[in-house]
């Protein structure tokens, strides 16, 4: 009698179906047709025939192999780019927030450093501690088989979300007071200060895992 599994292995691909469900959807598979199998010899068919009438159960099996993958992701309520991008990147945005947050209950006062008339303001022990949270939401992307773009997502998160509720304020204040090159020039000092300067220190702690090795990409 065949080897079910490793046939069923063979001729699925199951380099295409998701890791977690990859050996559950094979033994499955392997058990129906062994049991096809088993009715045909019971019914008087020759080993040869029994297992040509089983492999007929399937037309095509990489379009089987593709349905399978689509169905698991549909039916899983955690899908690869929720545990690989948003729940990290969550992770890696909310760490970020509690301690600044933190920090400025406890009433630290930041740095001035006066450029002009503009200053801008140093959090010093929150820029200390952004390459903790850049490596912990890189590191959770990798371990979830995140490819490095999402990885890279995940760790400069709070720094993305700075930059967009930058970008959604600067029209409004545009709008509303009108346009300078002041203002213009404020702006280019909080991307600076919020988003260039703090995400240079998550993609620090997050370099570590942005490496290829090790790591299937999705």
């Amino acid at each position: 009698m065949p080897d079910w599994r490793e046939k069923v292995r063979e001729l699925l691909g199951a380099g295409s179906l998701p890791p977690e469900n990859r050996e559950e959807v094979i033994l499955e598979l392997a058990a129906h047709l062994e049991e096809t199998y088993e009715d045909g010899r019971a019914g008087g068919l020759t080993e040869q025939a029994a297992v040509e009438r089983a492999l007929q159960e399937v037309e095509d099996w990489h379009i089987l192999s593709a349905h399978i993958s689509r169905a698991r992701s549909e039916e899983d309520p955690m899908n690869d780019r929720t545990r690989n991008l948003w729940l990290p990147a969550m992770v890696s945005l909310l760490g970020a927030s509690v301690l600044l947050m933190t920090l400025q209950r406890v009433g630290f006062q930041p740095r001035l450093v006066w450029i002009g008339r503009m200053a801008m303001l140093f959090y010093w022990p929150w820029l200390a501690g952004l390459p903790v949270f850049g490596a912990f939401g890189a590191y959770l992307s990798q371990r979830a088989q995140g490819p490095v773009r999402a990885r890279l997502a995940a760790a400069l998160c709070p720094v993305l979300v700075l930059l967009i509720t930058l970008c959604l304020i600067l029209p409004w204040a545009l709008a509303i007071d009108g346009f300078s090159a002041l203002r213009l020039a404020y702006f280019g000092l909080a991307v600076a200060n919020w988003v260039a300067i703090p995400g240079l220190a998550l993609l620090l702690g997050a370099l570590p895992f942005l490496r290829e090795a090790g790591v299937r990409e999705a």
